[in-house]
């Protein structure tokens, strides 16, 4: 059994593209973001009501009725599922219609939302329908609740929804808007945006799924161009080794609950979705080199000591300011008279940092970096691997290495004015070689 989920959807065409998609895989579960245009016209809806502007409300409710008015002529043929999907959409915008006539209230805001959610997903029931696919709705404003950490309540959701799931066996896919769920109170809430991911994962887990298909933003993601799986697929310690390292990949906890789960991921990009860019399983294929990741807007800082504080005392203090400020340390390397550091923090953030230590180090930064992440099996037992990475990139400087600190990643610290050749020279070398 199968879950996707779809990020951004910005016109009709990324519509057809994604039932293209979900007629290719035929999960049981598609979770499906709302349009672009509908977030933007939601948010202009909440302004004008709170600033009592009742007509420009009227007239936006108006103009997303118009909108889903087109896209079902565009996207339903059938005479009789177009007059029902438009009786749909009348009666969603008629009740949102009256909604925006109470007084502005968060929790109405809030229901507002959900109706244009969940009129959304009804028009991708429809448009499956008439594939000939048995689609329906799956309200996760009743299942999906939060806690009162705001992360989602596993087992109150595993309790409440698998009596739905065994009154619909005949369904062949359900469809669930993204992120919307209740609150710890039974009130109509939203997932963080940072969740997403997270909550499919749930899904996945409640309908036993044993793979899920996610769509996501990862154009700093270079594997083997030739879309073979076996070159590039992660397990899931170096995939949670790899997050925990600073690399954007998924919320952390999605790896795990996947790994208990045994649920495979499947990674792919929002504007390519017949390409796969990563799987992440139980299974390892014992590749030395399989995905590289790249990670911009990231500082080198170079503490160097003034000898007040031994080594060891110093470098605690380092980390003591740093984590005193929850910065993000990427990479790091040092010698016991100095410290070089990549971290992902504000320019604002460094000279804090450099007031609180100027009487111990002398501090200089480069803003100008990007991190690349060379994921695979890398053991020290494999010989020269490492001195392949180094030996392809010979000619242009680095500012740090890091490399030993797990089996799973080393991490090159460039210019980001070199970034793209060093992408280009490391997939040519270590790719052509796993494909011969």
């Amino acid at each position: 059994m199968k879950v996707c989920k779809f990020e951004k959807i910005k016109n009709e065409e990324e519509i057809i593209r994604i039932i293209d998609c979900i007629r290719n895989e035929h999960p049981h579960v598609v979770v499906i973001p709302t349009a672009i245009p509908l977030q933007k016209w939601l948010q202009k809806i909440s302004a004008s009501w709170f600033h009592h502007e009742d007509e420009t409300s009227h007239s936006i409710i108006n103009t997303i009725e118009e909108y889903y008015y087109t896209l079902a002529d565009h996207l339903i043929t059938s005479n009789k599922l177009n007059k029902d999907i438009n009786v749909l959409i009348q009666k969603y915008c008629n009740n949102i219609h009256n909604l925006v006539e109470e007084k502005a209230d968060l929790l109405i805001d809030k229901i507002i939302k959900a109706e244009i959610y969940r009129l959304f997903s009804h028009l991708f029931t429809y448009c499956l329908r008439e594939q000939g696919i048995n689609a329906k709705l799956l309200d996760t404003s009743i299942f999906m609740q939060l806690n009162l950490e705001r992360k989602p309540d596993i087992p109150y959701i595993q309790e409440n929804i698998r009596p739905y799931i065994e009154q619909n066996q005949d369904t062949e896919i359900f469809i669930a808007p993204l992120s919307l769920c209740q609150n710890v109170y039974g009130e109509i809430d939203f997932v963080n945006k940072k969740y997403n991911d997270y909550y499919t994962i749930i899904l996945a887990t409640v309908f036993n799924a044993n793979e899920v298909l996610l769509s996501t933003e990862i154009n700093h993601i270079c594997a083997n161009l030739n879309n073979q799986r076996e070159q590039h697929s992660l397990t899931y310690a170096e995939a949670e080794q790899l997050i925990n390292n600073g690399a954007y990949l998924l919320y952390a906890d999605c790896i795990t609950l996947a790994a208990h789960s045994d649920i495979a991921i499947r990674l792919i990009d929002t504007n390519d979705t017949a390409t796969e860019k990563l799987y992440i399983s139980s299974h390892d294929t014992k590749n030395n080199i399989k995905a590289i990741l790249v990670q911009d807007s990231v500082t080198l800082v170079r503490f160097t000591s003034l000898n007040v504080l031994p080594d060891y005392l110093l470098m605690g203090k380092l980390l003591e300011v740093i984590g005193k400020y929850k910065i993000k340390i990427i990479s790091m390397a040092s010698s016991n008279v100095s410290v070089s550091m990549i971290l992902a923090a504000s320019r604002d953030t460094l000279r804090i940092i450099q007031r609180e230590l100027h009487k111990y180090v002398k501090m200089t930064t480069d803003e100008n970096m990007s991190v690349i992440h060379v994921i695979g099996s890398l053991h020290w037992k494999h010989k020269q691997i490492e001195s392949s990475i180094i030996e392809t990139i010979k000619d242009i400087p680095i500012s740090l290495i890091a490399y030993g600190s797990n089996d799973h990643c080393l991490t090159i610290s460039v210019h980001t004015t070199d970034k793209n050749k060093v992408i280009r020279l490391l997939s040519q070398q270590l790719f052509r070689q796993l494909s011969a």
